[in-house]
């Protein structure tokens, strides 16, 4: 199927819908979606946001489970020319009206927690109405149709996604149709997606590697395989939907296939179909990169490297020879993509088309995040990079204080931001440490040291209470330790260093 030349993408489903409009767009479970129910039900809910009021990039948020109507959800957002916003359901309540806020949601599609199954239901945040969910064969085509909606431009926002923030504050990063269209239309060209592929979708929509899943299948008229929430870390589970989906493609971050090999025994079966499999989002050990090649040699294996702001900028094609007795590299620069490394530092600058427009309502950090370099404007990744002598760069760690894990990316002075929000606690420190989860893969254990007003004044049931009810599950910290004293240095500052040592004794 030839690419159309629109960067929109809703163009992409409106024109893979007429082309093949009975080919299968979404498997959920045993619930398949065709390309045509999935564009006219998108439609259908798209004119109902228009009528509604929804003028072009207003925001619409979803949070919502992955599932068929979360993915109608998405294409009716771009279809009324609106923005949509995925926040995850499992987000503490405050964290979610937080977000809202933070980018002005006008519509909210949301479901209740026991009623998944149910129609989502949705609210004008503007005017408090209840808006039933209507996505059905029922709305007009081609011109008329076209004539009853908003049209987004290329360099209109098509999504925020927010993340951990320093400050304790998430911050949404706006990613324009044209900086997901250049990263998306080179990952089909160069891992030859198309009609006849099945590609799973285990990550969140809130998560950018979402992105591969939904939109290739929108481009390439592939079906899109959602994988149940409640599977995504039980490896047994995952190996044996992998087999019985008969996928060809998988994108996820290492963490997951590290357990379907450890746990799961991905080794012990065949896979005749699966032909690409991708990971990104956090460091994978080479000892299972080379025992993931051995496990489907038949399959292209890639690490993609790149931050939400960036989406993928470089690439490595595992070769087929790879031992894993050095580290993996990240790769070299996409062709949309340009890079540099900060000589002073080893930060990895990064130019190109599929870069953030910036983070939303915040103009100051979005300038702090760029730098102008002979001209061209980069985005500072904060990760230090060294090139190797093959043209190919190596990942050597972060400048800052952000931890990846489980491929979320984490700030931990948000943790600590949350911890001082209880009350009697004066002082509050978090460290990370990269723990061996099983043989030699490498996962991220976070220990926070707290400093109470009074002996008992603070629980630890209570501490821990509190970030379950202020973070996300991947930010609650693994150990809570609490001191009398916090260590410091010359200048007064908390000593971090001091911290970590203590992080890494046994308990």
């Amino acid at each position: 199927m030839p690419e159309p030349e629109s960067d929109l993408l809703s163009d992409w489903l409106r024109r893979t819908a007429a082309a093949t409009p009975n080919a299968a767009a979404i498997v959920e479970e045993d619930r398949i979606t065709s390309f045509r129910e999935l564009f006219e039900q998108s439609a259908s809910l798209a004119l109902r946001f228009v009528e509604q009021g929804i003028q072009k990039q207003d925001r619409i948020a979803l949070v919502l489970p992955k599932t068929t109507e979360a993915i109608v959800s998405v294409f009716a957002s771009l279809l009324a020319g609106a923005v949509y916003v995925p926040i995850h359901p499992q987000w503490p309540k405050d964290r979610i009206e937080a977000a809202l806020a933070d980018c002005a949601a006008r519509l909210v599609i949301e479901v209740d927690n026991e009623g998944e199954s149910l129609p989502p239901r949705i609210t004008d945040r503007k005017t408090g109405a209840s808006i039933p969910w209507q996505a059905t064969p029922s709305a007009p085509t081609g011109a008329a149709l076209e004539g009853s909606l908003h049209r987004a431009d290329a360099a209109d926002p098509a999504f925020i996604l927010f993340t951990s923030g320093s400050t304790g504050r998430p911050k949404g990063v706006v990613l324009s149709h044209r900086a997901v269209s250049a990263f998306v239309r080179w990952s089909a060209r160069e891992f030859q997606i198309g009609s006849t592929d099945r590609i799973a979708c285990p990550s969140p929509l809130s998560f950018d590697l979402s992105t591969f899943d939904i939109f290739n299948m929108a481009l390439c008229g592939a079906t899109c395989v959602l994988v149940p929430g409640h599977i995504v870390w039980m490896p047994r589970f995952l190996v044996q939907f992998l087999r019985q989906a008969r996928i060809t493609c998988w994108y996820s971050v290492p963490s997951i296939l590290a357990g379907m090999l450890q746990d799961g025994r991905l080794a012990e079966r065949d896979y005749p179909g699966l032909r690409v499999v991708l990971f990104a989002g956090e460091v994978f050990a080479g000892s299972y990169v080379a025992r993931l090649q051995a496990a489907i040699p038949q399959a292209v294996c890639a690490n993609l490297y790149g931050p939400t702001e960036t989406n993928v900028v470089t690439w490595y094609r595992v070769p087929s020879d790879f031992d894993g007795s050095h580290p993996l590299p990240i790769g070299r620069p996409c062709p949309y993509a340009t890079v540099a490394v900060d000589p002073p530092t080893g930060e990895l600058l990064v130019a190109g088309d599929s870069l953030m427009t910036g983070y939303w309502n915040r103009p100051e950090d979005t300038q702090r995040a760029f730098v102008t370099v002979e001209g061209q404007r980069y985005y500072r990744t904060g990760d230090r990079v060294s090139p190797a002598p093959d043209g190919n760069y190596l990942f050597l760690g972060r400048l800052d204080r952000q931890v990846k894990r489980r491929g979320f990316r984490i700030e931990l002075g948000e943790i600590e931001a949350a911890l001082l929000s209880q009350k009697d606690i004066l002082e509050a420190a978090a460290v990370a440490a990269e723990v061996n989860v099983d043989d030699s893969q490498m996962g991220t254990c976070i220990t926070a040291f707290v400093r109470a007003r009074s002996a008992g004044a603070v629980t630890l049931v209570e501490a821990k209470a509190h970030c379950a009810r202020t973070l996300p599950p991947y930010m609650v910290p693994d150990r809570i330790v609490f001191l009398n004293t916090m260590p410091k240095g010359s200048r007064g500052k908390i000593d971090y260093q001091a911290l970590a040592k203590i992080a890494t004794e046994p308990y």
